[in-house]
């Protein structure tokens, strides 16, 4: 069994470096300092911005170096910290992109359910399931949203490299219930509307009206309904337009590039460019024979203020780095289906209004095909390859103000695609739900170690006495940087944590939140701190680990992330773990969420019925006693508790070389009914300097002689 945290730094730390202390059992490398993490708060320190490069016949431009581009912050000229070529198939790509969200594809799947019948949702569902099975690279992360004039975005999966989680997302929709009127045969409309139109205009007195009469009533109810259906459709019309707008500021939470790849029939666009030929020539009849009430001027021409929420919504998506791609859903079937009738808009009725999306938000409208393969690989070409540009702001000008950008390339004929600007970030308080989600999940996706709050996680590959494997998880938070800026009552916290696998799936998650009184914690967060004891289901392979801890008030994050092989328990070699320096549990605010996979948590810390638990950050005073625990697993054999054997301690400085490990002597061992025997070590260093160390352990069985050994960073004050 082996168990590392990986490091790596990617584009001069400007675009997301980060590094992790290294922890084998087989071998160790000296700790190394963690790399400071860029912060994206309120001041805004290192700018990310993807650079697209077309020529005249609109085909990627490649080869540029990063003299040949000019950047400018508010018409101020800024030096590039660091400058990437991208190409998103490269089947090789180097690991320092990779821990830059900014450097790989981001792709939002968003249903459109407000405007698009079933039978159009299930042809949009086949195309976005062919996007995810052929078009998606391995570094590519996507998304599935669905979008309301109701309920506004409902983000059903984050930004995530798990195409099985897209697909399940893909196959539900949600909820699958596209808005639609509440009489599904359309025979009535509003009773409520019919009775009092003749309560009005109909009496007994009237039993004589002429013809004419009879003709203007019906009119009027026809009118009436008309205008309702149009003030319905505008409403919605509204509601889809002020969603737009909600996302594309939560999508500004996200470094990079983001592909929106709306999936939509369209809807009617009279309200926005006003009628159509044969309708105004009816109206013109109108007002030639004085019915001058039955025009409305917003019909004729066009409601100029819902053109302005248009293109204020979409044009948000230009300064959230987003492109927003339409694809017509109506135009994926053949002329005549009998699937439209009264379902959605006519044959191209909505094309109009998905084009000025397409337009306005930077992207392109696919319409009037069934190749849907064609429209993936339009798409995922048009984002294959892209520059990526590092700046530092000239100066911040303060939470929620907006910066100019601007980017110039050396050469002629060339065509330049970047965000237009971008914003300050908020305060956290004042950020959209949509936005700390977005915000949250890039973090898990990006597998960066770093935060505000210091997060560390200590695993160990377990198999309790029924044969059950699972993967224990402590994940230990310090407790002075969570009480600093706290509110003074109360600490909301919420602790995510996935498990997965080499291809990117989510094999295991754990997500909960908890609220900590200060006054009853306080005192043990400061002296300990607090630790989340959970457990994975996974079956033997290699996994990434990836835990998020953040602040419910104040948005302060914590995050950790580590590889780990889960062995298969079935190998008669000795397995030896890394030593368990182990603590009192009731000095730590201790929290035991329910697992998700596993019935009740088989804890592996245990010496017989005796609970402790395991420190993640090691740490030994020179003169002072530690105890440490020791779990060896020999295949399910049992040790014979009269045998002999032999345990020998080693400290290594940072470079290497043996020093002086002090005293240690066995206290206790015992062979337990999970196949463990548990080793319990008095260790007391003497004479070490303070500083980084690495403790190695080995266990020999003479009879056998088998030899074993494991390692854990230690620190020394």
């Amino acid at each position: 069994m082996r168990c590392k945290g990986t490091a790596g730094v990617a584009l001069a730390a400007a675009l997301g470096a980060a590094a992790a202390v290294a922890l084998e059992l087989r071998s160790q490398q000296p700790a190394r300092q963690e790399a400071p993490t860029p912060e994206f708060e309120s001041a805004i320190t290192v700018v990310s911005l993807p650079i697209f490069v077309t020529d005249g016949a609109g085909r990627a431009v490649a080869g540029l170096l990063q003299g040949d581009f000019e950047i400018s912050d508010d018409t101020k000229p800024v030096p590039l910290v660091g400058f990437r070529e991208i190409d998103a198939t490269d089947p090789l790509p180097d690991a320092e992109a990779l821990d830059s969200p900014a450097a790989r594809r981001q792709f939002l799947l968003l249903f459109d359910v407000s405007f698009t019948s079933a039978a159009g949702l299930m042809r949009a569902r086949q195309a976005a399931r062919q996007f995810v099975d052929e078009g998606l690279g391995p570094r590519d992360l996507a998304a599935v949203a669905t979008l309301s004039g109701n309920r506004g975005p409902q983000l059903l999966v984050g930004f995530t490299s798990d195409r099985d989680q897209l697909r399940r997302a893909i196959a539900t929709l949600g909820v699958l219930r596209p808005a639609r009127r509440a009489d599904p045969l359309g025979l009535v409309y509003d009773l409520t509307e019919v009775g009092s139109a003749h309560a009005d205009e109909i009496t007994p007195e009237g039993a004589g009206r002429t013809e004419t009469t009879l003709d203007d009533t019906a009119r009027q109810i026809q009118l009436r309904y008309q205008q309702a259906e149009k003030s319905d459709h505008r409403q919605r019309t509204r509601g889809f337009l002020q969603g737009m707008a909600d996302l594309a500021r939560a999508l500004d939470a996200l470094q990079g590039r983001k592909q929106v790849i709306l999936l939509s029939a369209g809807f009617d666009a009279t309200p926005l460019i006003g009628q159509s030929p044969q309708d105004s020539f009816q109206a013109s009849e109108m007002i030639n024979r004085g019915r001058f009430w039955e025009v409305r001027s917003e019909d004729r021409f066009g409601d100029s203020s819902l053109r302005s929420e248009m293109e204020a919504a979409l044009k948000a998506f230009s300064t959230s780095d987003s492109v927003i791609h339409a694809v017509d859903v109506a135009g994926l079937a053949a002329r005549g289906d009998m699937r439209f009738q009264n379902s959605e808009p006519g044959y191209g009725a909505g094309q109009e209004s998905l084009a000025r999306i397409a337009s306005l938000g930077g992207g392109r409208l696919f319409k009037s095909t069934n190749d849907v393969s064609a429209i993936l690989r339009d798409i995922l070409e048009m984002s294959r390859h892209y520059y990526l540009a590092a700046f530092e702001p000239p100066a911040a000008k303060g939470a929620g103000k907006f910066h100019k950008l601007k980017v110039r390339v050396k050469g002629k004929g060339y065509r330049v695609s970047h965000r237009s600007g971008y914003f300050e970030r908020e305060p956290y308080a004042r950020r959209s739900p949509l936005a700390r989600q977005f915000e949250a999940a890039e973090l898990v996706a990006s597998g960066i170690t770093g935060g505000e709050l210091s997060v560390k996680a200590l695993v160990l590959p377990y198999r309790d006495s029924a044969g059950r494997a699972t993967l224990p998880v402590v994940l230990e938070v310090d407790g002075t940087p969570l009480l600093e800026g706290a509110p003074a009552e109360d600490i909301g916290l919420e602790i995510y944590g996935y498990a997965l696998d080499e291809q990117g799936s989510v094999e295991d998650f754990l997500a909960f939140s908890s609220s900590l009184s200060v006054a009853l914690t306080g005192d043990r967060l400061r002296r300990r701190g607090l630790q989340c004891h959970a457990s994975f289901r996974l079956d033997p392979g290699r996994y990434s680990l990836r835990f998020l801890v953040r602040d419910a008030a104040t948005g302060r994050t914590g995050t950790h992330w580590l590889d780990v092989s889960v062995p298969s328990f079935d190998s008669a070699e000795v397995m030896l773990f890394p030593p368990l320096f182990m603590d009192d549990p009731e000095e730590w605010v201790l929290l035991r969420p329910p697992s998700r996979s596993t019935e009740a948590f088989a804890s592996p810390f245990r010496i017989s019925d005796t609970q402790f638990t395991p420190r993640a950050r090691p740490l030994v005073e020179n003169g002072k006693a530690a105890r440490l625990c020791l779990l060896a697993f020999d295949g399910g054999a049992r040790y014979d508790p009269g045998a002999s054997f032999e345990i020998k301690l080693q400290m290594l400085a940072h470079d290497g070389a043996p020093v002086s490990v002090g005293r240690f002597h066995l206290d206790r061992s015992v062979a337990e009914a999970d196949g463990f025997r548990r080793f319990v070590l008095s260790f007391t260093p003497t004479d070490l300097v303070p500083g980084n160390y690495t403790l190695r352990v080995r266990l020999r069985d003479p009879a056998s002689g088998r030899l074993s050994e494991a390692f854990q960073a230690v620190r020394v004050q």
